[in-house]
């Protein structure tokens, strides 16, 4: 009897350690799994099936999940090149501004003083001529420091000449406007509440003009629009490209200095091809996908590329024809649809080990 209970406790204990061994090599992929699934779309909680995969709904159903499609059109798209761009730091703006106001105050006071002493010496020089009311060596004094004053303005002029400059060089016309004249939109670079950012090209791209208004792309992938300023009087020296200055708001923190950004620009060149709404875009595990309608009942899942961003939808070229029926509402629906359980014949218990 005893004999018996040891056997059974150690067939027991190796049960409960090949147990354990299952459930360690299982929980890896389970963690991994969750991870993933909170970019993944409500529907399919596995992985996708490769582009055509097809999907069976009837036309019952479709009516109910008030499916609509389009048929695509083909179409010229403006070519778009991927350009990078930094956020810049507002401390180097606003040194050159103190530097510009100390140069202004300095020659405002230069001026004042030149022409006191100017004054001084022509009243000076009237009494002199006057029965000698007042004497040479007098008036001579007050020569002296007429000139000693418009030696004084003569230097702040050129300080201020050299400051200006050195702004205009820098920065350009546009924004040396705003130093002058302590813009509005200078202050709210000061006060961070809009920022600068300097966008470069490839130096092989050909651009269709400078857009005066770009979307801005944050590394957390956020999209922020940015407006024209001026073409950058220097290019980033490790792209070696056309650099422009665009303004964008700062969005409470989204974009900040030294922050690294990418932008499309519109190219000279384009193609045709095929304008996809994003209603028609479903999103699965990172990836974009849309259905096509192949007969009354059945679509097809189609993985779809979404480096061409259009406004409302997507550009997509070499994968489409001509009238292929895109579904631009009920997408999700039919995503869903993938995961519902076929129902298949058959059944019951397997029996027990009785």
């Amino acid at each position: 009897m005893n004999f018996l209970t040891g056997q059974k406790r150690k067939r027991s204990m190796a049960a409960f350690i090949l147990f354990v061994a299952v459930c360690m090599a299982f929980l890896p992929g389970c963690a991994k799994k969750k991870e993933g699934g909170e970019k993944e779309s409500a529907g399919l909680k596995t992985a996708p099936q490769p582009s055509g995969y097809t999907v069976t709904v009837g036309e019952d159903e479709q009516r109910t999940d008030g499916m609509m499609t389009i048929a695509l059109k083909p179409g010229l798209y403006q070519k778009h090149v991927e350009a990078y761009g930094e956020v810049l730091a507002p401390e180097e703006l606003s040194g050159v501004f103190k530097d510009y106001i100390a140069a202004s105050s300095a020659l405002e006071r230069a001026k004042a003083q030149m022409k006191a002493s100017e004054n001084e010496y022509a009243r000076l020089k009237t009494l002199n001529a006057s029965n000698k009311n007042v004497s040479d060596k007098e008036l001579q004094a007050a020569a002296a420091r007429f000139k000693a004053d418009q030696a004084e303005e003569a230097a702040a002029t050129g300080t201020m000449t050299s400051a200006k400059n050195t702004i205009g060089l820098k920065w350009g016309p546009v924004i040396s406007e705003w130093v002058f004249g302590y813009k509005p939109a200078l202050r709210r670079v000061f006060e961070t509440k809009d920022v600068l950012v300097q966008i470069t090209v490839p130096p092989s791209f050909s651009l269709k003009g400078i857009p005066e208004r770009i979307p801005l792309t944050t590394p957390a992938g956020i999209n922020l629009p940015a407006r024209f300023v001026s073409r950058a009087t220097s290019t980033n020296p490790s792209l070696q490209g056309l650099s422009f200055i665009y303004i964008a708001s700062s969005h409470d923190g989204c974009l900040v200095p030294g922050m690294n950004v990418t932008a499309q620009m519109p190219s000279a060149m384009s193609q045709t091809g095929f304008f996809i709404p994003a209603s028609a875009v479903v999103w699965l595990q990172d990836n974009a996908w849309v259905y096509v309608k192949k007969s009354e009942a059945g679509f097809s899942r189609i993985e779809v590329p979404t480096s061409s961003p259009v406004k409302g939808g997507y550009f997509v070229s070499g994968i489409f024809a001509p009238g292929d029926q895109v579904v631009t509402r009920g997408a999700q629906a039919l995503l869903s649809a993938e995961s519902t359980p076929k129902t298949t014949g058959g059944g019951g218990d397997d029996g027990d080990d009785d």
